[in-house]
């Protein structure tokens, strides 16, 4: 058998041919492999999420009325006649069973926030800023501190889903006044330009630096922090998840002992 150099280049094609094929091929099947992989994790999160969500909506169902009952009683109780030591361990126990029943809601809405799509709407973010004042303000007047705010919009309008920025910023404003004294002031800055920026700045204790990295987990609280000051622990991370959803970020500068702000930050949305 006698090959001609047009025999050659045509095997040689044909081999480059068959590699090209086999590379597909493999591609191919990687490809797949790994979609479906995806598929599979994806439907698991999915089924996972909502036997999560169900459990803690059950938990916060079968939780709810217990709690309630026993709060009535310890609040029947301290008004009976205790000595010293009675009346403050039935204030301990009062501080707990309200702290068991905001985390247990907490945790809820934590899981309802995985599970459901945003309700995206326009808002006024003045309007929407000085409604959140008129609601706090009272609350801080009453405890003698100061709540302020600053709006610099350059664009007025911001899609976002209303309730749920409300509770991040509710949530926001709850960790300054638990945190700061009598006399202190409390500002709400917000600047609407390509982002949107919200950021709730308060002079308290503050958050030590090593713990920062932290502040976000669920359930998590600085030691520093625990002290005499009530919480579910669920407040920040309800906020982080809050703002991920709207594909924002979150942040934290602290200076113990200073000051601390918490910046929440949304990207713009064109409406549709």
């Amino acid at each position: 058998l006698i090959l001609v150099p047009e025999d050659i280049d045509a095997g040689i094609l044909v081999l480059f041919l068959c590699v090209a094929i086999v590379v597909a091929i493999h591609t191919l099947v990687r490809l797949s492999m790994s979609y479906l992989r995806e598929l599979s994790v994806q439907r698991v999160r999915r089924e996972t999420l909502t036997e999560h969500g169900r459990f803690l909506r059950r938990l916060d169902h079968e939780l709810k009325n217990p709690l309630t009952t026993l709060r009535a009683g310890l609040s029947t109780l301290s008004l009976t006649n205790l000595d010293e030591r009675q009346q403050h361990l039935i204030q301990t126990m009062q501080t707990e069973t309200l702290r068991l029943s905001r985390l247990v809601s907490d945790l809820r809405k934590l899981s309802d926030l995985e599970a459901q799509p945003l309700n995206l709407q326009l808002i006024p973010i003045e309007s929407f800023i000085h409604e959140l004042m008129q609601i706090e303000r009272e609350r801080f007047e009453t405890e003698e501190r100061q709540l302020t705010s600053q709006v610099e919009a350059g664009r007025s309008e911001w899609i976002v889903d209303e309730d749920l920025l409300t509770l991040a910023v509710n949530n926001l404003l709850d960790n300054a006044f638990k945190y700061t004294q009598p006399g202190d002031t409390v500002p709400i800055n917000v600047q609407g330009q390509t982002e949107l920026v919200i950021r709730v700045t308060d002079n308290g204790r503050g958050i030590p630096s090593e713990a920062l990295p932290h502040i976000w987990e669920e359930l998590y609280r600085a030691e520093q922090m625990q002290e005499k000051v009530s919480g579910s622990g669920i407040g920040l991370t309800l906020v982080k998840a809050i703002v991920e959803r709207h594909g924002g970020k979150v942040s934290v500068n602290s200076e113990p002992g200073v000051e601390t702000a918490v910046s929440l930050t949304l990207p713009f949305i064109s409406p549709p």
